[in-house]
């Protein structure tokens, strides 16, 4: 039940980025194939759907046009990302897509990734367009078959560049977006006589980032248990609810080259539980309280709506409680021939780990790039059952909170 109730989750998630993501345009424009340039507003995606679709349109309000490579030459946002339409396959194969143009200079360099999240570089000079890639090569070692990767793009990019002083440099080169433009940006250096800048289109976006934010909030919790012997819950019947101040931290994993919009979200939050119920029976009445302390982790998917200062969130995943040194307290009256005798016995909570779901509806207000105010409600819902006892321990806990990243 609680992996079909996850993938529900992931699968909303997905949904609402599909339906968001419609709108978020930025200004740019598109080079038509006749080296027209036409203005207006273009769809923001991800590296992989950027390659295949272009989708634009002149004002924010009128019906937009998807353009596939082979129906325009190139388009770019506003000083952000430029995507040019080449070829990567052959002559007698060939394969258009959308490259994303990240160094214009005395060489190119060029950067794809595939519907597999697979990553290409291809560099152009002197009118020879050559991807820079890694090869497998099958050696012998010990008598065993194995896999090496070879390094091919450092010799491709030495015998194309052909520039002995860079060798040193070329073989410390990594196949990634930080390396190869430094490269070409070397490079240019080196042979540009004519005084030419050398354009770095790509702005810089960390593969990772994380952001931090202590919080601060309010949470309302409900305990239930259901059990196979229906007289066991005669007891919680009337269990108060359990009201406390939280605190804890936020951390939120940005990965910008797969999708600035997704986050991975850990959160741990310190609070205490105290449930009050109340027993009464024919000849015995009892008071029950029940005090632990919580700490709440979860490990969720988050997306952020794309668009202005304030930008509505959602995430959704699995979570956990640990409740250590919880403790139950039962007082008891019986009622009795001689009179009234009163007990009291206090045992530790037999639950110490719980697991479920958690939900985070919220939104964001972005100060400035890197002071982000959060204000978040939360439902969570955890549970564990005592095979021994047949009783399932069940907490649904509602949360209000805020904080801010950094």
């Amino acid at each position: 039940m609680f992996k079909k109730v996850l993938i529900i989750i992931i699968f909303c998630l997905f949904a609402v980025n599909s339906v968001f993501a419609q709108r978020d345009f930025r200004k740019g424009y598109i080079i038509t194939n006749q080296q027209d340039t036409v203005y207006g507003w273009i769809d923001y995606r991800g590296d992989i759907r950027n390659a295949r679709i272009c989708s634009f349109r002149e004002t924010e309000n009128e019906e937009t046009t998807d353009y596939e490579p082979s129906d325009i030459a190139a388009y770019r946002f506003i000083d952000n990302k430029y995507y040019v339409s080449l070829n990567i396959g052959s002559i007698d194969e060939p394969r258009q897509v959308f490259l994303e143009y990240l160094v214009n200079g005395m060489a190119k360099l060029y950067y794809f990734r595939d519907t597999g999240a697979q990553d290409y570089y291809y560099i152009e000079k002197d009118g020879q367009f050559i991807e820079l890639k890694t090869d497998d090569k099958e050696v012998e070692v010990d008598g065993k078959v194995q896999k090496v990767n070879i390094k091919s793009y450092i010799g491709l990019l030495k015998a194309t560049l052909n520039v002995w002083e860079m060798n040193s440099e070329i073989e410390k080169a990594r196949l990634d977006h930080s390396s190869l433009i430094n490269i070409a940006k070397s490079y240019h250096q080196f042979v540009c006589t004519d005084g030419s800048e050398c354009i770095v289109y790509e702005k810089k976006k960390p593969l990772m980032a994380l952001r931090i934010g202590p919080t601060v909030g309010v949470d309302f919790s409900s305990l239930k248990l259901t059990s196979d012997i229906t007289e066991s819950l005669e007891i919680y019947d009337r269990l108060d609810i359990s009201s406390n101040i939280t605190v804890g931290v936020n951390m939120n994993l940005w990965m910008p080259r797969f999708n600035e919009k997704f986050f991975m979200q850990i959160h741990v939050m310190y609070t205490k539980y105290y449930f009050f119920g109340i027993y009464e029976g024919v000849r015995k009445t009892s008071d029950f309280h029940i005090r632990c302390n919580v700490f709440q982790t979860g490990l969720s998917i988050k997306y952020e709506f794309p668009k202005g200062k304030w930008r509505p969130t959602l995430a959704a995943g699995i979570a956990t409680m640990y409740l250590p040194g919880g403790t139950i307290e039962e007082i008891s009256m019986n009622y009795t021939n001689l009179g009234i005798r009163s007990s009291s016995l206090e045992k530790k909570l037999p639950v110490k780990f719980m697991y479920g779901f958690e939900l985070f509806p919220g939104v964001h207000y972005h100060l400035t790039s890197k002071r982000i105010i959060f204000m978040q409600a939360q439902y969570l819902q955890c549970h564990k059952r005592e095979p021994y006892r047949k009783l399932t321990n069940m907490v649904r806990s509602f949360g209000l909170s805020t904080g801010i990243y950094f």
